[in-house]
């Protein structure tokens, strides 16, 4: 199965997940200034809405920032980022708990590729080999990344190298979480 359905059946996974838990489905603090497809319903009193995960149209892709920083993404990090708009979906995974970084609009998918870039260039700063964050642990410093030219999810500390490998690709990652 394609990272790409596998992310869209996380997301309905999640979603009916936290709609038995709660009677709705996940929310977020609405912000006016930011404006997504897959808001739904009216924003309640405490100023939360509803969202569903939604196909991006046309699909996002990190290919033209691989090649502006001179390196070959894993297809499958493509996959991830630009498959759907949606909020973050938290799981776990071998005793982590995990929030996974997903973008909430077309303006979030290019925020995201900046902060890729800054990433990428602290990493050949420090002569590390390159990642790509995917999501954060309940440790404040501790991230899920992607090592990019092996594909393998793992864990680092910021400013670290990988210590941990979680997974040998997205693909056995995503299917390892747990909702």
């Amino acid at each position: 199965m394609s990272v790409k359905l596998q992310l869209e059946q996380l997301h309905r996974d999640y979603s009916q997940k936290v709609q038995q838990n709660t009677g709705q489905l996940p929310v977020i603090l609405h912000d006016a200034q930011w404006p997504s497809d897959c808001e739904i319903a009216p924003v309640d009193s405490q100023g939360y809405i509803q969202w569903q995960a939604v196909t991006q149209n046309p699909t996002g892709t990190l290919d033209n920032l691989a090649n502006a920083l001179s390196l070959s993404f894993p297809k499958t990090l493509s996959e991830f980022y630009g498959s759907v708009y949606g909020g973050n979906i938290f799981a776990s995974i071998e005793g982590h708990d995990i929030e996974l970084l997903q973008t909430w609009n077309s303006d979030d998918f290019e925020l995201l590729q900046q902060n890729i870039t800054g990433h990428i260039l602290m990493k050949q700063k420090l002569k590390q080999p390159e990642t790509v964050f995917i999501g954060l642990t309940e440790q404040e410093d501790l991230l899920v990344s992607v090592l990019v030219h092996t594909g393998e999810v793992c864990l680092e500390f910021v400013g670290k190298k990988t210590h941990h490998v979680l997974a040998p690709d997205m693909n056995s990652f995503l299917s390892q979480l747990k909702l």
